[in-house]
């Protein structure tokens, strides 16, 4: 699958120069050229691209203002800033503000190459099927958590399909291409709680949904939801819920707060 793509630059032999580039890829189309922000904002809302291009500085409205209107607006478009300022003060900014990557000028092939296969497989984990909602083995969800900014986003979808396998917020930072300690603060400021304990969280209630629903015997159960360990498993359960994981299945009526 081939997706869509626009240029936000003021200079026009950027954008040859970009396309040329990334002439030879298999991921997106340009759809759409713009050469001034209020002129790229309005194609991004009319156009609705899976992917943006925007510089830096450019007139009426800078590249961050667009990516700081489309985060306001929910817009589903990811962005990809390019510059010709090579400061950490512009890349951090343009990350806080959702971008999934940032590209100095003049290009890199390489460097462009591996942001846009990010952008495309992005855009593939969004088209994942959900599984059927009478499944007892469906995932339920921890509770809504809204977030505003796309890159946790990314995380928290990231997070829900691969729960159970061994990740980390390293594992998360480098899925956003920003550092760990970045992507720590970030994730703890917008979700309110540490990617540790978030984790935890959403395995063990899983765990619940399954002990309550399931004849899944309890050390199965450890394993789906991401714990190699049993007594591990049975350690941290007792933690988060103050009971063993055999109490809970045995009496599941005395525990009504723990069912979903």
């Amino acid at each position: 699958m081939t997706y869509r793509a626009i240029i936000i630059d003021d200079e026009k032999w950027v954008v040859r120069s970009l396309v040329s580039t990334i002439r030879d890829q298999q991921y997106f189309n340009i759809i759409g050229e713009a050469y001034d922000g209020i002129s790229g904002m309005e194609m991004i809302e009319e156009l609705k691209p899976e992917l943006a291009f925007v510089d830096i500085r450019i007139p009426g409205m800078s590249g961050l203002d667009i990516l700081n209107a489309a985060n306001t607006k929910k817009l589903d478009t990811l962005f990809i800033v390019i510059s010709g300022y090579a400061e950490f003060a512009y890349a951090q900014k343009a990350m806080y503000h959702n971008a999934i990557g940032y590209c100095l000028k003049p290009f890199s092939k390489s460097e462009l190459m591996d942001v846009m296969k990010k952008a495309y497989n992005i855009l593939q984990n969004r088209t994942i099927k959900e599984e059927p909602k009478d499944k007892t083995d469906e995932f339920p969800s921890p509770g809504i958590i809204k977030v505003n900014n796309k890159v946790v986003r990314i995380m928290l979808d990231y997070i829900k399909t691969h729960y159970c396998d061994d990740i980390s917020i390293q594992n998360l930072a480098e899925l956003c291409s920003i550092n760990s300690n970045y992507a720590s603060q970030l994730f703890h400021q917008e979700v309110g709680e540490t990617f540790s304990s978030y984790i935890t969280r959403l395995r063990i209630k899983q765990a619940i949904h399954l002990l309550r629903n399931t004849d899944m015997t309890i050390s199965a159960i450890a394993t789906s939801v991401g714990y190699r360990d049993y007594f591990y498993f049975a350690k941290v359960f007792k933690k988060v819920t103050g009971i063993t994981p055999s109490e809970y299945r045995n009496t599941p009526e005395k525990y009504p707060e723990l069912s979903e």
